[in-house]
């Protein structure tokens, strides 16, 4: 006889999981929903929920608390219906095949298999769960032995219709289910009690529900798409769509965060506000920020550079270009054009968009030096907004013909430099 873990709701067991308990299920508890008991060997309270050790475990809570656990994780009861109807639609294809395969094993000769049961349209289901968990199994509540044992079997064949439904239907919908025909204050739980019994090696010190549920957080962190913050809608447009083009294997893999239809302005002080709202609210995704390179951002972030940050964060900067190390620069109040490093100092994206973009008539669009920040000792540079205009032009221009052609001709350096600099963020 196998050991068993399953879902208590009232006095009814569903979701039975053999000799371990399932992951799912287990997450949805707390580790203050843990009820550990041991009794004596010759303790005359033992009844028949005792293992033959005297040790009951579980986590138990109430029917409305686990509906408002799996309300915040998307599991609702409209959506519980829906994956319960789209779950007997496929459960009634596989019957029917299945069915349709035995009457042609059994042509000819005597059907020895009885074949399994139609399945139970959803509406019945239901009311058979709702029938089953309302506290009336005893047998002093039926009238008659026979009225106890034709409940017993409905009861059962309930039980197999939802352990069925496992296959079609994720757990955590069919816990909706179950628990939406219970009284909100009716006490629900995972009980783990076989599991500490012979044959099996629970142990009975070590917390379930906390791990599992760390366990279930990581996997979402390694398996949901990289979050890549930046200063504004035009660069996480504008890093969107050169993805597609140097990188288009990533496309599902990372994702900008999209500012289209808010209001969320274009700076890297709000880019850092962010960051702190994202640390802040425990976001489980792993996700980078990334800024410019040049004085603003470097100030801007050097106080959240100096934090602590948790290990799903990076704080980045665009990467030192080799074409910025000797680039067209102007210092007011001169307009003498010399030839100086600006790496860190005007590496906003515009001047990532490739040689092909920035060169305007015939030379690269100049950088001119404005304020003096002392907290990073350097000017902040940018591109005049004219030329700002007409880079961002020629480069939605490339990026159409690219896409269009399926061809990455052109200066595409700068644009591979970022998006290697954000694939290797947690190296």
């Amino acid at each position: 006889m196998g050991h068993h873990s399953y879902l208590v709701v009232g006095e009814c067991q569903f979701l039975y999981t053999r000799d371990h308990y399932n992951e799912e299920l287990a997450a949805l508890f707390n580790e203050s929903d843990r009820e550990l008991v041991v009794a004596d060997a010759d303790d005359d309270t033992r009844d028949d929920g005792w293992d033959e050790r005297g040790i009951t475990l579980g986590y138990y809570t109430t029917a409305n608390a686990l509906q408002q656990r799996l309300n915040v994780q998307g599991f609702t009861s409209r959506r519980a219906l829906v994956d319960l109807a789209e779950g007997i639609a496929q459960w009634r294809k596989v019957y029917d095949a299945q069915s349709g395969l035995r009457e042609r094993e059994a042509r000819g000769e005597q059907l020895h298999q009885t074949l399994a049961r139609t399945p139970r349209v959803a509406a019945e289901l239901l009311e058979a769960i709702g029938e089953a968990i309302r506290p009336h199994r005893s047998q002093k509540s039926f009238a008659t032995f026979q009225d106890y044992f034709q409940y017993e079997d409905a009861f059962a064949e309930t039980v197999s219709d939802v352990q069925e439904l496992r296959w079609f239907v994720e757990d955590r919908s069919l816990v909706r289910l179950i628990i939406d025909q219970a009284p909100g204050p009716m006490r629900v739980g995972l009980d783990l009690s076989e599991l500490t019994g012979c044959c099996v090696s629970l142990d009975t010190a070590q917390p379930i529900a906390g791990p599992t549920r760390e366990r279930q957080l990581a996997a979402l962190a390694d398996n949901a798409p990289l979050i890549v913050l930046t200063e504004g809608s035009t660069d996480s447009r504008v890093l969107t769509e050169a993805m597609h083009v140097t990188h288009p294997h990533l496309a599902d893999f990372v994702r900008f965060i999209d500012y289209t239809g808010t209001k969320a302005g274009g700076s890297v002080g709000k880019l850092a506000t962010v960051v702190n709202a994202f640390i802040a609210a425990g976001v489980a995704n792993r996700f980078v920020a990334i800024a410019d390179n040049d004085a603003g951002a470097h100030e801007a972030f050097a106080k959240l550079k100096r934090q602590k940050l948790p290990a799903g964060c990076r704080v980045l900067h665009y990467p030192d270009l080799p074409l910025l190390t000797c680039y067209p620069t102007i210092e007011p109040p001169s307009s003498t054009v010399a030839l100086t490093d600006v790496n860190g100092v005007a590496g906003s994206l515009e001047m990532y968009l490739g040689v092909d973009v920035l060169t305007i008539d015939g030379t690269l669009a100049p950088v001119h030096l404005k304020t003096f920040m002392p907290a990073v000792q350097r000017h902040q540079g940018v591109l005049s907004e004219a030329h700002k205009v007409l880079v961002l032009k020629a480069f939605e221009k490339k990026v159409k013909a690219a896409r269009s052609r399926r061809d990455s001709s052109g200066d595409w350096s700068g644009l591979r430099a970022i998006f290697e600099k954000i694939v290797h963020a947690f190296d």
